[in-house]
């Protein structure tokens, strides 16, 4: 069936209505503001309970994947001042920070944005990470992956206290060879105009200035998948968390039971105390007849599939004593989340290379800048066995010493520079003229050689 422009639009509305509602979902529910499963009428006591592992899961999520930072080289054992610049660049717009930020909102969108804004500060763009129901793509209706127009839209507030919606289309040229950027607004519903101060912002580049992946991969779509969407499980947790919370609050405590007596005979407070018409009288006290065993359990189960859904394991001390566990037997406790953050560190590590490519080009170095991703392990050190491996590695000569460095998050530059600037100063108070030689030979400085009874000099740069 061939749909007709106005069934196409239409459909394409209802499908970004869709996508903005899950988003809002995603967001409230990350925040804690889930809905509420138990109805509460006036005047009486609201017995919902919220468990928020939705929070968890985004956060553990971003956590292994941005915890600990991520290094990238251009060219391997080799310093190039494209290096240097994309440093500069990331130092500015504080790197493993706005990561952070980045995977939080993918794991919450499902999708993340990173805008380039050159503002002329030595070559130094700003890097925006983009709300996701800020933004709509358009791509061509034979190649998901050809995208022609990104779309960022918002409302808010003017200086003169009136709503003002924004809208910036960045939009690929017929030819594929370079992008425009038009400015649009409109104030109190009115149409949209172009925008009076910029209605256009010059791109020179052949590539947008929006990079954007999937958090998780979904095949056949172009938005990805988030660590939320599995929202019917945490419904389900927070219902039978909340009705556990209402039985207790009715019958956590005794219920005392009078028969056959009046009010007068009674000498506690009316209310608390259910009267029986009878002949006999009598007083007894009603108890709960189980401890909620089941129910509890159950809310456990539910808590556990909702986090194995996630890849989280179960941490439990009572189950598992952590402290005992090598590295191995954490890579197996972990194996689910490793696998799903593997997945991650693709999807963002495309476009981390592909945001460093195209800051390459802006700073002038050209658009062949591909550069290649060092990951640190997520999980807990394991010092004892690290250290084994690294030095088994380096006895076989099956690693090098700046691999080993990188590994540990250090950077083999700043660490050989430091390891060597000790060793000529504990040569300098030993008068080990030769081994600062020999030293300055292997780092390729010059030395001023000292003269007869005269101590040894620091090094100078050759």
């Amino acid at each position: 069936m061939t749909l007709s422009a106005y069934q196409f639009e239409a459909r394409q509305e209802e499908e970004r209505s869709a996508r903005l509602e899950a988003y809002k979902r995603h967001w409230l529910y990350y925040l804690g503001q889930h809905e509420k499963q138990l109805a509460v009428r006036q005047g009486q006591a609201d017995d919902n309970v919220v468990i928020n592992l939705a929070r968890i899961i985004v956060d553990k999520g971003a956590a292994f994947l941005f915890g600990k930072e991520v290094e990238w080289e251009l060219r391997e054992g080799e310093r190039t001042p494209e290096e240097e610049y994309l440093d500069n660049v990331w130092q500015r717009n504080r790197k493993m920070t706005f990561l952070g930020k980045l995977g939080t909102s993918g794991g919450i969108y499902g999708h993340e944005f990173l805008k380039i804004v050159p503002d002329g500060i030595e070559r130094l763009p700003r890097l925006v990470n983009l709300e996701p129901e800020n933004v709509t793509v358009f791509w061509d209706g034979d190649d998901i992956d050809s995208v022609w127009r990104y779309r960022i839209e918002y409302t808010a507030q003017g200086r003169d206290g009136r709503a003002i919606t924004r809208r910036q289309d960045i939009e690929r040229a017929d030819n594929g060879a370079n992008w425009t950027i038009t400015n649009w607004i409109a104030r109190g519903g009115e149409r949209y105009i172009p925008d009076p101060v910029q209605p256009t912002v010059p791109w020179p580049y052949p590539f947008a200035p929006v990079v954007d992946a999937q958090n998780l991969p979904l095949p056949g779509a172009y938005y990805g998948m988030s660590d939320l969407d599995d929202g019917d499980l945490q419904d389900a947790i927070n219902y039978n968390a909340s009705k556990i919370q209402r039985i207790l609050r009715y019958h956590a405590h005794p219920k005392t039971i009078a028969k056959g007596m009046g009010s007068a005979d009674i000498k506690i407070n009316e209310d608390d105390v259910v009267i029986l018409p009878g002949q006999d009288p009598n007083m007894w006290n009603l108890e709960m007849q189980s401890d909620l065993g089941a129910a509890l359990t159950f809310l456990d189960k539910l808590t556990r599939w909702e986090l194995a859904q996630a890849g989280i394991p179960d941490l439990d001390p009572v189950k598992v004593n952590v402290g005992a566990l090598s590295g191995f037997a954490l890579s197996i406790l972990y194996g689910d989340l490793l696998e799903k953050t593997e997945l991650k560190r693709r999807t963002y590590g495309d476009l981390i290379i592909e945001t460093n490519r195209r800051l390459c080009v802006i700073g002038g170095f050209g658009d062949d800048n591909i550069c290649e991703l060092h990951w640190q392990s997520p999980l807990p050190n394991d010092t004892a066995s690290e250290q084994l491996r690294d030095q088994f590695e380096l006895d076989q000569e099956l690693a090098s010493k700046e691999t080993v460095q990188i590994r540990r998050g250090l950077d083999p530059e700043v660490e050989n520079e430091r390891m060597a600037a000790e060793g000529q100063a504990r040569d300098v108070a030993e008068g080990n003229v030769g081994a600062m030689l020999l030293r300055e030979w292997e780092t390729g400085r010059g030395i001023e050689r000292p003269r007869p009874g005269q101590r040894p000099q620091r090094p100078v740069n050759g």
